[in-house]
């Protein structure tokens, strides 16, 4: 037998070692690198199901898989990622039969490490227990795909944090405009429904006798059923959420007891989930703000809670301070110089940030 035949089984191993690092340089986005390695480590490791579990998102891909199968692995592997980390041991585990329904194959995990900690799993539905790969390849492939997947994720959160400013940047500027509240509000929940892929939004504000809600302002299919409605601050999730002050992602508003369903019933629009985040001047609750049923069918997320939280305290002080500049109008400016709006006011109180933006605008 020539040479070039005996190491051909050796250059064949290498070059897909080379072919998944390759492709996992290349991602650019977590789904890539699912997409890109799984079929070339089933194909390499002889396998026909593969999954990859990535911690610090919590992304998980199978490949492969029964769909029946999915949502229990979706479940299942978190749970063992957990026991690894707590373990403080980074060893392959094999899944016990009695948590996974393929007794005749053993699921097995590897971690994906990158100095010390283990950033996800990759995961292999194996019939025999021994890889088909020398162990000393596997295991600095495995260190090579957790530093990629390490660098990865870190581009991902500078990705969000950067969109997250910039969402923050514009709807700041938004509400420092010479504009009405109501057309203030309409730019920002914009802004919030396209930061979070949301098909409606909504600001709703505290009642005088602090016992009401009402929409101040509402964008999406349910405008017009709920433009002015009114309900108890104790009927529904706002109330809870400005009670506690604390935001919160519902995905599955429906199965929540707070929920107040009458505008769902008087609307063709039904809400899925929602992330509900409090409205808060310094001390002052002014009310809460909704963004509701994420556009992909999909649920909201940690990152666009924290993109709303950035959000929600400039609209609280934009409607803070608009509060503020109405009634000194109504009950100073206007009466003492007979005027019924700010519009041509020939002494406006210059230092006055609201009245040099307003005071071109109708009440």
């Amino acid at each position: 037998m020539s040479i070039e035949n005996r190491t051909t089984p050796e250059v064949s191993q290498s070059s897909r070692l080379l072919k998944i690092q390759e492709k996992a340089i290349r991602a650019k986005s977590l789904p890539q690198f699912a997409e890109g390695i799984l079929p070339e480590v089933a194909s390499l490791t002889d396998v026909n199901e593969a999954l990859v579990y990535i911690h610090p998102d919590e992304y998980f891909e199978p490949w492969g898989f029964p769909e029946g199968d999915v949502s229990k692995l979706n479940t299942l592997i978190p749970k063992h990622y957990d026991q690894l980390s707590s373990q403080g041991s980074f060893q392959k585990t094999t899944v016990p039969s009695s948590d996974y329904w393929k007794p005749q194959a053993k699921l097995t995990l590897h971690p994906m490490r990158e100095n010390g900690s283990c950033l996800g799993l990759i995961g292999l539905l194996q019939k025999e227990e021994q890889l088909p790969v020398a162990d000393d390849q596997w295991q600095r492939l495995l260190a090579c795909l957790g530093r990629l997947v390490g660098d990865l994720s870190e581009r991902t959160h500078l990705k969000q944090q950067i969109e997250q400013l910039n969402n923050y940047l514009t709807v700041s500027s938004t509400l420092a405009q010479p504009l009405g509240l109501h057309d203030m509000l309409e730019a920002a929940l914009y802004c919030c429904m396209e930061a979070t892929s949301a098909q409606a939004a909504s600001v709703l504000l505290l009642g005088e006798n602090k016992q009401n809600f009402h929409f101040y302002q509402v964008e999406g299919p349910a405008k017009p059923v709920l433009d002015a409605a009114t309900f108890p601050i104790g009927e529904g999730i706002a109330g809870s959420v400005l009670e506690s002050q604390e935001p919160e992602i519902i995905n599955d508003v429906q199965l929540d007891p707070r929920f107040y369903k009458k505008f769902d019933a008087k609307s063709d629009f039904q809400t899925r989930n929602m992330i509900a985040i409090p409205l808060t001047a310094g001390e002052e609750k002014v009310g809460v703000l909704e963004v509701l049923n994420k556009a992909d069918q999909s649920d909201f997320t940690e990152d666009e809670r924290l993109s709303l939280m950035m959000i929600a305290e400039e609209i609280a002080f934009a409607i803070r301070n608009a509060r503020i500049f109405e009634y000194v109008v109504d009950s100073y400016c206007l009466q003492r110089q007979g005027l019924s709006t700010c519009r041509g006011c020939k002494r406006p109180l210059g230092s006055w940030t609201p009245c040099v933006k307003y005071r071109e605008n109708t009440l």
